[in-house]
């Protein structure tokens, strides 16, 4: 005979196992305008406009980009950057563009929890972003290690309506 006690422990068990199921992945959809950058972007030698500029001004390896679009499907999340659009599957399987290229971009990307990571690489170039979402805010936490330089920002956005 089964104690009412252990039908109780049973059925809030799989209450919560059911309310963990359900939370909804958080939708990063949108196009986000950049209001904080912590460290901030130096000014560029001799004055010029902020950030690095030269190869990677307005890439996927950007030191802090001034707008995002994003593109959130089941199973992949488009970001674009620019005139630069890259396509991260959901999957953390590594993916390449051009396919063989030595010098191909290799994204890959998964979530933990509500936190997005995407992992990109290019050359002697490494990046890893993580997304989170709170509303109308984006926060990306951003590694880079580019031309002999490693940086790491957290940059806050604003949803642009």
């Amino acid at each position: 005979m089964i104690q009412p006690r252990t039908v109780l422990l049973i059925g809030c068990a799989l209450a919560f196992s059911a309310a963990v199921g359900a939370q909804a992945t958080p939708r990063l959809a949108g196009t986000w305008k950049l209001a904080t950058t912590n460290p901030p972007i130096a000014a560029a030698r001799g004055g010029g406009a902020p950030g690095p500029g030269g190869p990677y001004g307005a890439t996927t390896f950007a030191a802090a980009p001034e707008s995002l679009v994003i593109t959130q499907g089941a199973n992949d999340v488009t970001v674009q950057i620019g005139a630069t659009k890259e396509v991260f599957t959901l999957d953390d399987k590594v993916t390449e563009a051009p396919v063989g290229d030595v010098n191909a971009l290799k994204t890959r990307a998964h979530w933990e929890g509500a936190k997005l990571h995407l992992h990109y690489k290019q050359a002697q170039n490494f990046g890893r972003d993580v997304l989170s979402v709170s509303g109308d805010t984006l926060t990306m936490l951003r590694d880079l290690e580019t031309g002999g330089q490693s940086t790491t920002r957290t940059m806050t956005y604003t949803k642009v309506q």
